[in-house]
This record gives C-alpha cells, sequence and structure tokens, in this order.
C-alpha cells in the first residue's frame, strides 16, 4: 500500500528556493521534495522518487520532524518494491515503523506492518505477511486516528484477503472481502487495487465477465490518479481473462503488450516478468512456441533477479511445456523438477499449518504434468513414480503427523507392509489414470488414459449409491473396470489399502465390481483407506498390551445428546435420533471390557477434551454431525450443554487435532457425512478421519454420506459384534457390511453399508480382554493349589516331629 500526501506549493518553486538553515526554507524545500516523491512513483520513475524521497528524509530529520521522516522512508519503501529490490524495501519500512512507534503515530504504525506484509507476501514469506498483516488489524481500533481508521482497516483486510486468494483459500477471501463494504473509503488508487483484487477472485470462482468489469475499472481509476504499478496489474488481469477464460489471443497479447510497454518505462520488474509470463503463456497456447520459449525464459531470469519465487516455478513450468511440445523431454523434465523446487522452498517457509492446508491447490498442476512425464518413460521408474505422488497429497496432513520429515521412499513403505496386503495409489491427471500398487515384496505401475465421460461416470455413482433403492449395479461394473483393471495378482492378497485421488476421494471401493466378474470387491478384501503412504512410516506406535484386565475401560462412548434448545450455528432442524442411545449400549454389550457411557445430558464435551480418552481403545460417537465444505475448521459434532440451561456444544474439527488420543485403537464417529468435508485439490477431503489420525487415534471408522439411525444401529451392532470376538478392524467392519449386503433387506443397497469407510490402521487387533470366568478359575486354581501346598506343608511338618519323638 501506500500514503500520498497533498502539497500546496508547485513543484517548481523548488528551483527558487536555496538551500539554508533558515527552518521556514528548509520546511518548503521539503515537501516540494515531497509533491516530487509522490508524482515520480505514481508514473513509475523510480528512481527520481528515491532521490528526492532521500533528500526529503534528510531535511525532516534536520527540522526534527520524526512523523514526516517515517513517511518518506515509506516512499523510499515502496520505490524499492516496485523495483523489486526487496532488502532495501524492508530495511526502510523498519525504519519508518521504528520512527512511527517512537513518535506514537499509529497511522503511520499500521500503514507500515501493511507495507512490511506486503514485501514478505512478494517473496513468498506467507507466515510473516499474516502475522503482521494481523497485528495491523489489531492496531486499528487501538492506534488508528478518528479520521483514518475505516481506511486503513479496509487495507488490511484487503491485504489478508488477497493473501488467502494466493493460497487458494478463495471462501475466507470472501468472507473478508463482505467485511469491507463498511470498512470505510479509501483513496482511489487503493480503490482501484480493491477491484483488482476481487476481480481476481470472481474469476477464480467462475464468472470472468464480471473479473473483467472490475479490471477495467481498475485499469481507469489507475490511470487517472497516474498509477503506473496498479495499471500494469489492471492490463495483466484484463489478459489473463481474454487469454484463459475466452480464449481471444490478440486481445490478451494487447494487453499483455501494454502492461509489459508501462513495466518498462517505469522499471517495474514484477510487471515486467509477469506481463513476459503470461504473454509467453498466450503464445504458447497460439503453437507459437519459439516466441513462448523466449518469452518465458526471459521472465525466469527477471524474475530470478527481482527474488520472485511465486513468478520463478510458474515460468519454468511454462518453459517445461514448450519443451515437452518440441520433443525435448529431457529438457522439460529438467524444467518441471526446477519448479517443483521452486515450490517446495516457499512451502517449506510456511509455517502455519492453515496456510499450507491449500497452498498446492493451484499448483498441483505442475507435479501432475512431471507425473505424466515419467509415465511415458520405459522402464518406469516406480520408486520416483511413488515420491512424486506423496510430494503432491496430503502434505499438510503429512506434516501435522511428523513436522519437516522427508517423504518416505518406496522400500521403506514396502517392509511395513503385513504379508498379504496390496496397497492402491491412485493418480487423476488431466487425461490420464494411473494406478500405483505394492506388496512387501514387489511393486508395478500402470496407466491408461480417460475421458470427460469417464470422470463423470465416477462422479455420477458416488451420488448415485448415497440414494437408497437407486439402480447402482451398472455404475459399479463401469467404475471397477476403470479402477481395478490393471491389478496385479492378488493371489494370497486379502487387505487393500487405498489412497484415492481426484473424483474417487468419495467413492468407497467396496462397492466396486471387480473386472469380468459379478463379485464386489468387499466380498473378495477388506478395505482401509489412507490419505497417504507416508502414514504406514509414520503412524503412531500400537499400544504394547495384547491383554487387558474387564475391570479396565475398553469403551468410552457418547450418544443421543439431549438438546433442550436449537444449535446455535444450524440453519435447519436436526432429526430426532431415537436409536442412539441403544446404539451405545449395544455396542458396549457385544465388547468385554469396561464400557463408559455418556449419554443424553451426559454427552458432554469436558468429558472429551479433559484427556480422559488417552489409551482408552475404543471411542464411539452416536449424534449428530456436520460437515463443512467452504470451512473444514467449523465442521462439528454436536454434543449436549456444558450444563443446565445453557446453549447446546460442540467439538469442531480443529479441536479434534488437538485432542491427546494417544493409545487409542479406533474411533468411530457413527454420524452423518464425518468423512466428508472441504475438498483441496492436492490435499484431498478435510474430515474428521484426517483429524483423528493427526489426534493418535491408530483408526478411525467414518461415514461418507447421511447414514440412516436404525440401519446405523444394527450396522454399529454387527460391526462391534465382530470386534467384540477378536477380529481385526478392517475385518470386522467387513463382516458387518457382508451381513448387510447378504441380507434379503433393503438394507443390501450399497446406501446402508457403503459409506462406512475405515481410514489407518485396519489390521491391528485390539487388546483381548480377559474374561471374568478365566480369572475366576485362574481364582479357584490358586485356591486349590494354595490349598495343597498347605496340606502338604503341614503334613511334612507332623512327619518331622514324629521322626523327633521317636528319636
Amino acid at each position: 500500500m501506500w500514503h500520498t500526501r497533498s502539497v500546496l506549493l508547485p513543484l517548481f518553486i523548488v528551483l527558487l528556493l536555496t538551500v539554508t538553515d533558515d527552518p521556514a526554507r528548509l520546511q518548503q524545500e521539503a515537501k516540494s521534495l515531497v509533491a516530487s516523491t509522490d508524482t515520480a512513483l505514481a508514473r513509475g520513475d523510480y528512481a527520481s522518487a528515491l532521490r528526492d524521497a532521500e533528500r526529503a528524509r534528510e531535511l525532516h530529520e534536520r527540522l526534527g520532524q520524526q512523523t514526516d521522516a517515517a513517511w518518506d522512508f515509506n516512499a523510499i519503501g515502496l520505490a524499492n518494491l516496485y523495483l523489486g529490490r526487496y532488502p532495501p524495501a524492508l530495511d526502510a519500512y523498519q525504519r519508518a515503523l521504528t520512527l512511527d512507534r517512537a513518535a506514537g503515530d499509529g497511522d503511520g504504525e499500521i500503514t507500515r506492518l501493511n507495507n512490511i506484509g506486503n514485501v514478505h507476501f512478494m517473496q513468498g514469506r506467507y507466515s510473516d505477511a499474516l502475522a503482521l498483516y494481523d497485528q495491523a488489524l489489531g492496531a486499528v481500533d487501538a492506534r488508528a486516528s478518528e479520521k483514518s481508521r475505516g481506511r486503513l482497516r479496509k487495507m488490511t483486510i484487503s491485504n489478508l484477503a488477497v493473501l488467502q486468494q494466493r493460497l487458494g483459500a478463495d471462501e475466507r477471501a470472501l468472507d473478508l472481502y463482505s467485511q469491507l463494504e463498511a470498512a470505510g473509503t479509501m483513496q482511489p488508487a487503493e480503490e482501484a487495487q480493491l477491484l483488482v483484487n476481487r476481480g481476481a477472485l470472481y474469476r477464480r470462482l467462475g464468472d470472468p465477465a464480471k473479473a473483467l468489469e472490475l479490471y477495467r475499472s481498475a485499469q481507469q481509476l489507475f490511470a487517472s490518479a497516474a498509477h503506473r504499478d496498479g495499471e500494469i496489474g489492471a492490463w495483466r488481469n484484463i489478459g489473463i481473462v481474454y487469454a484463459l477464460d475466452l480464449a481471444d489471443y490478440d486481445r490478451a497479447l494487447e494487453a499483455f503488450n501494454t502492461g509489459l510497454q508501462l513495466a518498462r518505462a517505469s522499471s517495474n520488474r514484477r510487471g515486467e516478468a509477469q506481463a513476459l509470463l503470461y504473454r509467453g503463456e498466450v503464445l504458447r497456447r497460439m503453437d507459437r512456441n519459439a516466441e513462448a520459449g523466449r518469452d518465458l525464459e526471459e521472465a525466469r531470469s527477471v524474475a530470478q533477479q527481482a527474488g520472485l519465487v511465486e513468478e520463478q516455478w510458474k515460468a519454468l513450468y511454462g518453459v517445461g511445456r514448450v519443451l515437452q511440445a518440441r520433443g525435448d523431454i529431457a529438457g522439460a523434465r529438467a524444467a518441471f523438477e526446477h519448479a517443483i523446487h521452486a515450490i517446495e522452498s516457499v512451502r517449506s517457509d510456511i509455517r502455519t499449518v492453515a496456510l499450507r492446508s491449500e497452498f498446492l491447490a493451484d499448483k498441483r498442476d505442475v507435479y501432475d504434468a512431471l507425473i505424466r512425464l515419467r509415465l511415458d518413460e520405459r522402464p518406469i521408474a516406480t520408486a520416483d513414480i511413488f515420491e512424486l505422488l506423496e510430494r503432491s497429497r496430503a502434505r499438510t496432513w503429512q506434516d501435522r503427523l511428523q513436522v519437516d520429515a522427508p517423504s518416505p521412499s518406496l522400500a521403506a513403505v514396502q517392509q511395513s507392509l503385513p504379508t498379504g496386503t496390496l496397497v492402491l495409489e491412485y493418480w487423476f491427471g488431466p487425461s490420464t489414470i494411473a494406478t500405483l500398487w505394492m506388496t512387501r515384496d514387489a511393486s508395478g505401475v500402470s496407466a491408461h488414459d480417460v475421458t470427460p465421460a469417464d470422470i463423470r461416470a465416477v462422479q455420477e455413482f458416488s451420488e448415485t449409491i448415497a440414494r437408497p433403492a437407486s439402480e447402482w449395479r451398472r455404475g459399479s461394473a463401469i467404475v471397477g473396470a476403470l479402477t481395478l483393471s490393471q491389478l496385479p495378482q492378488t493371489a494370497g492378497v486379502e487387505h487393500l489399502m487405498v489412497i484415492a485421488d481426484g473424483p474417487l476421494a468419495l467413492v468407497p471401493l467396496e462397492s466396486l465390481t471387480l473386472p469380468g466378474t459379478q463379485t464386489l470387491l468387499v466380498e473378495r478384501f477388506d478395505v482401509s483407506y489412507l490419505p497417504s503412504a507416508s502414514y504406514l512410516i509414520r503412524r503412531p506406535a500400537a499400544p504394547p498390551r495384547r491383554w487387558a484386565w474387564p475391570w479396565e475401560r475398553e469403551l468410552v462412548a457418547f450418544g443421543a445428546p439431549s438438546v433442550p434448545s436449537a444449535y446455535p450455528l444450524e440453519t435447519r432442524s436436526l432429526p430426532p435420533l431415537p436409536y442412539a442411545a441403544e446404539e451405545v449400549r449395544r455396542v458396549a454389550g457385544e465388547l468385554r471390557g469396561r464400557s463408559e457411557m455418556h449419554l443424553g445430558a451426559d454427552a458432554r464435551k469436558q468429558f472429551i477434551v479433559d484427556g480422559r480418552l488417552q489409551s482408552v481403545p475404543l471411542i464411539h460417537f452416536s449424534t449428530h454431525a456436520v460437515a463443512d465444505t467452504r470451512d473444514p475448521d467449523r465442521s462439528r459434532i454436536l454434543l449436549a450443554p456444558p450444563s443446565p440451561g445453557a446453549a447446546p456444544d460442540y467439538l469442531f474439527l480443529r479441536e479434534v487435532s488437538d485432542l491427546d488420543l494417544t493409545g487409542v485403537h479406533m474411533v468411530t464417529l457413527s454420524a452423518c457425512e464425518t468423512e466428508r468435508g472441504k475438498i483441496v485439490r492436492g490435499e484431498g477431503v478435510e474430515g474428521f478421519s484426517r483429524a483423528l489420525l493427526v489426534a493418535g487415534a491408530a483408526t478411525a471408522v467414518t461415514t461418507l454420506w447421511d447414514v440412516a439411525d436404525r440401519p446405523g444401529a444394527e450396522m454399529m451392532t454387527q460391526f462391534y459384534y465382530s470386534l467384540g470376538r477378536g477380529r481385526p478392524k478392517a475385518a470386522a467392519l467387513r463382516d458387518a457390511k457382508l451381513q448387510f449386503l447378504k441380507s434379503n433387506l433393503a438394507w443390501a443397497h450399497p446406501h446402508y453399508w457403503a459409506g462406512y469407510v475405515l481410514t489407518g490402521d485396519g489390521q491391528a487387533p485390539l487388546p483381548r480382554v480377559v474374561p471374568w470366568a478365566a480369572i475366576a478359575a485362574a481364582a479357584v486354581v490358586a485356591l486349590v493349589l494354595a490349598t495343597v501346598a498347605l496340606r502338604l506343608a503341614m503334613k511334612a511338618r507332623r512327619s518331622t516331629i514324629l521322626h523327633h519323638t521317636a528319636s
């Protein structure tokens, strides 16, 4: 952002003034220099702006006007920022901030915090930028002047919204923009920048016409204010709409050429790099690869000189695609690898998990391009493909499991696999599906082309089986042929571990038909799901105990929370759960250990967050849950009020991640849609199962769609029946599903059983509970042995006494 000061003195008067120690003359000269600095900044003459701002700073410091000197440093920072000289820009802003705080200038402090955040933003240091924007927003109410408070709030919220856009969090950006209507007015150039930011968001959300309208308005505002940097950005965005959304390449080239001319005239390195970058992309789409290659290479060079990380990886990605089109596969591979290295370097600097979660969403294309290239190699390097797959998915979840740990190797994952286990890791590219498979002793990759119709078939099937009484067999066969046709030899395989991707994320593979048969996959294997193969290396160690005493807690369950009033966050009425309490009691009845049940008014949050769940083998919820597809942190489990008369309570997904579930074998969320949530490309579904694994649970059982109350209770009863008799978790869930499938009831439809999915470790057995009968029998045996021993001892004593008497 910037700050412009109005000046009454015409610029030419500077030529009539002589430098003396007369304060009045020094003041007049300083004002003239401020005016010339602002004019030079607006027209893009940054060298003149630097010279005049530095001289104005010297004069203001001689006059003891520290507040004005701070604004001079601000101008120096802006000029360096536009030139891509980030270290001197940061230094100037920091010196201005020091003067602001010494003088108690709240307006200056807030502006400087935003501008320092902007420097970090330009360099890809998003965590630092977020911290500074948040600090600035906190200072608005506390230290901003009444006159500037509205404008400064609007400026800061706008910066926060742009940051969320850069990270792919469009919904959060929209929420922030909705706060701007009542936040106050801004200067024309600032209003224009806000129009650009909002246009970018509308375009991303699928409304290019609205975006183009906003960009043109912004360009006119920037031009009237003679603000060159803003005008360059507006033309760039106008060109993007024409190129990527309207396919009007001629108009796109005109827009990028205009932006490039303005950038070069004002030595705006960032504007130059971006104009070259996007013009090169347009030329590539027009099959003018030689010209495109020159533009993209020049864009990369300019970006590298200016320290622009985001533009570097985008340019390298474009160069790679140009080289691939030319048939230079080795060169394309090197370019893609360098682009990924640049992306990873930025990502490693993002320390906040919330910011990392959506960072890869718009960068997955680079990973996909390299994966697709490597799939064409012969022989296919399976280990390399595996590494790329792991680097392109569920990275935030992986970070939460083990911070900064490198991706595991294929060999390391294979060594962790039990005998009889097959891992299937899927990848969906723009026109290709690949399946990487591995067992303990072998691995391989298969790939084949897919069409948009194939993708639609997968999506339609996931919707079809979620509806009771729907016709699902045909879709099961089609999707089964698409995803299971190239499996390796499965003789001896009993357990599948599935890592889904793209449209498969919401498809339970158990409901698919094995190609060439009428057999469903659930009839052949038990199945567990993983967000990433890294879990097999980083999963929490299973508790070493194989046996448990019957008086120890085996189950803690929460069900049927009493709700005296409506839940505050729910906009629709929630149906009653008449079978929820019965489900909990029946589940407890199938187990041999002690059960702790919290039903009705006792189903309270305090019993979950106070640490008492640690090391409990089984935790069960039978209640309502809500999956928020906009903001995963708002996905929630509904609980009873914390006290009589209080409002109903929630356990949010973020709070689930923060629980200590160390030593917990399995958490079951028998509620609606607990495996759904926001789908982030490159991350997958941000649902409850991942949060539970992060918290330390070895396994999570969740649901893909709404589950009916009574059938759900029956499913859970069957599931826990098998668990209570020593079956492994994945096998026990398969037993319950087969009971439904083989029944002659309506419940045989996948709607009633396929939506229950097991994520995590499905094979480790639960601790066996020592039966009371065995304890009683052992006690009787011990008593008998003790009695026999006592009698023998007494007999031996009598023999000794008689011996002594005879003597």
